[in-house]
């Protein structure tokens, strides 16, 4: 054995080489399943993956004195398929990504979740969310994108240095969203782009281009993708065409998810529940088990990035939003629901966007998250390092430093009253319907109906006990 391969299926990256600290996180995209390795496991995994050759990998393993434990720990990543022998990979790279879960999926999201928090802590960026295009070929009532820049979207070039800046950064995972991504007539360039630089890809699309374009599908499944985020609105024809605007759309979106999950591609139905389609989550639900995908009910409605409330007139009824929280059927089932505590929160960052991830607009704004619109700075202006490397390091003028501040202590409206024990405060939420800092009504609503919900929920679980 002289050279070593590491197969398609694999993302990865090392921070800290050559520190006690080094540390490797791994996706193992065919099985869905994240590895971590720590110290010298780490560093001998960077040399393996930067050299490949087994000479000078078993060089460095002797002058780290661990060139005893090197073929055992060769062998337990072959085990992984983690590792193949170079003659192996030309033969086996196209192997079937298997079905989506794992026996420790529970355990798999605890190591990410840690993980994203170890980013953080040592100045790194894990993730990033990138809107390649505000084109899309739906119209969707509900849709929060701005109408009068559809043409937008970021070039190829562009979006390589972009993911060039973002993986020395420490970046692990980059979703591509829109509008529509795949409008973008680069799209696939630039996901193969993020993947030869072992970036874990997730892709959030209606559909209705892969349905149409075939070979386009199949380049998207031999990315070895971490999932595929389809928008499905309602199992029933009629009522999805009422929310996209487009007929046939239905069918193309179903068709695209089935073909996903025949190749074993890890999908998540993004079902959006509006008044028109809220209680088709169900049977959406039972569909995604059937077919062995995921989904989650998304309640959040924001008003368009410009502000317009107009689509508001589509949230969900009080009523209706009840019987969704106390249905066991309901994926927006509260009976197991966590009361927020804020005394224990308060001195902690109100979300996730800015801290572990970022989003990039089809016009190179860099903001904390879609929804959240504070402007940290322009593309074409400053570099994406730039923007992360000032706030790491503190620079009062930072905007992202200047957000990374801000912790629940400064809501100044929130968390005054019971029922905001049942809020998960969006920042974005809050500034898009009423300013910066601010409550969202949305959500102020939706905490009073959990309250009620949860409460009725758990004296009759309560009364039943009693009753026995």
């Amino acid at each position: 054995m002289t050279q070593l391969a590491l197969p398609k299926w694999l993302a990865y990256q090392t921070y800290k080489y050559g520190t006690e600290d080094s540390r490797t996180f791994i996706s193992n995209e065919k099985i869905h399943e994240y590895v971590l390795l720590e110290g010298l496991a780490s560093d001998l995994w960077k040399v393996i993956s930067d050299t490949k050759d087994y000479n000078e990998v078993k060089e460095w393993a002797k002058s780290k004195r661990v060139d005893s434990e090197l073929e055992g720990f060769i062998e337990e990543l072959k085990a992984q398929d983690l590792i193949l022998n170079g003659k192996e990979a030309i033969t086996d790279i196209e192997s079937d990504i298997q079905p989506v879960g794992c026996d420790n999926e529970e355990e798999t999201l605890k190591l990410e979740e840690d993980m994203m928090k170890w980013c953080f802590k040592n100045g790194y960026l894990y993730s990033l969310f990138v809107e390649l295009t505000y084109n899309c070929n739906l119209k969707c009532v509900h849709c929060y994108n701005p109408k009068n820049i559809s043409s937008t979207n970021i070039s190829l070039n562009k979006m390589k240095q972009i993911i060039d800046d973002a993986r020395e950064l420490g970046v692990f995972h980059i979703t591509f969203s829109g509008g529509e991504c795949t409008l973008n007539k680069d799209f696939i360039e630039i996901a193969e782009y993020a993947r030869t630089k072992r970036m874990s890809v997730e892709i959030f699309t209606n559909g209705q281009t892969l349905y149409d374009n075939p070979d386009l599908l199949e380049r998207i499944i031999k990315l070895y993708p971490y999932r595929v985020g389809l928008s499905m609105y309602s199992l029933n024809k009629n009522t999805h065409e009422k929310i996209t605007s487009v007929k046939g759309s239905h069918n193309k979106t179903l068709r695209v998810i089935e073909e996903l999950r025949g190749k074993n591609v890890n999908v998540q139905i993004k079902n959006f529940l509006l008044n028109i389609n809220c209680k088709d989550c169900i049977t959406v639900k039972q569909y995604a088990d059937d077919i062995q995908a995921n989904t989650a009910g998304d309640t959040l409605l924001t008003p368009t990035i410009e502000g317009n409330k107009k689509n508001f007139q589509y949230i969900i009824g009080e009523d209706d939003l009840y019987e969704l929280y106390t249905n066991p059927k309901s994926p927006l089932n509260i009976k197991n629901a966590v009361k927020r505590d804020i005394t224990e929160i308060q001195n902690e960052g109100l979300c996730a966007g800015g801290s572990f991830s970022l989003c990039v607009t089809p016009n190179l704004e860099v903001h904390p998250c879609v929804s959240l619109t504070i402007n940290l700075g322009n593309l074409n202006k400053v570099s994406l390092k730039d923007i992360w490397q000032n706030a790491i390091n503190k620079n009062a003028d930072s905007k992202l430093y200047q957000w990374q501040s801000v912790s629940f202590k400064d809501l100044k409206e929130c968390y005054k009253e019971d029922y905001c024990a049942f809020c998960t405060y969006c920042a974005g939420m809050g500034m898009l319907e009423n300013g910066y800092l601010k409550k969202s009504d949305v959500l102020c609503r939706q905490a009073k109906v959990k309250q009620r919900a949860y409460n009725d929920l758990h004296k009759n679980c309560k009364e039943e006990l009693q009753g026995v």
